[in-house]
């Protein structure tokens, strides 16, 4: 992921994590509504 972001980061785009409540490797197509958008609305800007 760093190789990608800062390849990318050289067109000024951001980047941010999705916040708590979905797990690492989990499929998004299973998260419910409500925390999928939580996660979305709570996520992190990503800086290395």
């Amino acid at each position: 992921s760093f190789y990608i972001y800062k390849k990318l980061a050289e067109k000024e785009l951001q980047f941010s994590t999705i916040a708590r409540g979905v797990s690492i490797g989990d499929e998004l197509q299973y998260a419910d509504e409500v925390t999928l958008g939580r996660s979305i609305s709570n996520r992190i800007p990503l800086r290395y």
